[in-house]
């Protein structure tokens, strides 16, 4: 027994001796002797949660991120007087690991951020940031399925957060997982009722699902927020003539995203389908003769005038706007 306590002692007091060692050469800012001085002081007591926590500290200040981690975990498991020590290290290294990542983001180096973003989520595991980070930036790298599972977990750390549901809801509905994206919209609007974006991709979901009274009623609410929207107007316009048979409706809408957008010629194209349609020909007639010259390369435009004008009996006119309807379209291949 009294061996077993000298030799303790023995390994204890060479423990000690390396630990002091790394922590005058991490004083001296030698981090590659700190570290393997350090390694010398677990190799003789794994269990010395100090020592971990200073060789964490080492790589730390050596840019050796990953290299720390399995030491940072273990000082906080075997060192409970240091657990404040501990976190503070956690958080400066995540920070830092963040502010890394958004530099090489910022210069395109997107495999590089997402290298730093993964090891700060390592570094910080129950923080949703670098979660919503690494998924944008994967997202950037084409890889959806990666990017969804960030989003995920960033969603499941912060559910609240409006940024994080945004991210979210956009990537499922740009991966068909409608159904997902309208319920994270429906939890935006909940807490954001004045959100256009939300407003406009429930529209656009109700309209794929063929609800049309309800697809109205989000674009109607957009519209309340942004009466100014020009493309909004648009949609509303192609709801209420190709799904809902409303052609009043319609002819107010595409008029007035017209208005809004007078450079924009899809507008002008459909009110006047609309307008032929309803066989008002005269109102067509007027007002495709100054649209084909305002876009005489919109060659829809020729088509519609010539079916007007033929329709009115005006096959002379007719035969010309077909004409120039078949050049535009040779000229476009």
């Amino acid at each position: 027994m009294i061996l077993l306590a000298v030799m303790t002692l023995f390994i204890a007091g060479c423990a000690n001796k390396w630990k002091t060692s790394g922590k005058i050469a991490m004083g001296q800012k030698r981090w590659d002797k700190a570290i393997g001085d350090l390694q010398k002081a677990l190799e003789m007591d794994p269990g010395d949660g100090e020592a971990h926590f200073l060789i964490a500290k080492s790589y730390k200040e050596s840019g050796e991120f990953e290299s720390m981690i399995s030491h940072l975990d273990a000082a906080d498991s075997s060192w409970p007087k240091g657990e404040e020590k501990v976190r503070e290290l956690r958080e400066q290294t995540w920070r830092k690991l963040l502010e890394l990542g958004e530099r090489e983001e910022n210069n395109e180096k997107y495999e590089q951020a997402r290298d730093y973003y993964t090891l700060a989520i390592a570094i910080f595991r129950e923080r949703f940031e670098a979660y919503a980070k690494a998924g944008f930036v994967w997202q950037l790298l084409d890889n959806y399925d990666s990017t969804y599972s960030y989003y995920e977990k960033a969603y499941r750390l912060e559910p609240e957060k409006i940024g994080v549901l945004e991210g979210l809801a956009g990537l499922c509905y740009n991966m068909g997982k409608s159904a997902r994206a309208d319920s994270l919209y429906a939890e935006i609007l909940e807490k954001d009722p004045e959100n256009t974006a939300a407003l406009l991709t429930r529209g656009a979901i109700a309209a794929e699902n063929e609800d049309y009274i309800a697809a109205v009623d989000f674009y109607t609410r957009a519209l309340d927020l942004e009466s100014d929207n020009c493309d909004l107007w648009f949609r509303v316009g192609v709801v209420y003539f190709q799904e809902m048979k409303n052609n009043e409706e319609a002819i107010n809408a595409f008029l007035r995203a017209k208005e809004l957008c007078p450079d924009d010629a899809n507008p002008r194209i459909n009110l006047n389908v609309v307008l032929l349609t309803m066989e008002r020909f005269d109102e067509v007639i007027a007002n495709l003769e100054t649209f084909t010259l305002d876009f005489p390369d919109e060659c829809v435009g020729w088509d519609l005038y010539s079916q007007a004008l033929l329709r009115k009996g005006m096959r002379k006119q007719a035969l010309e706007a077909a004409n120039k309807y078949e050049e535009c379209k040779g000229a476009k291949q």
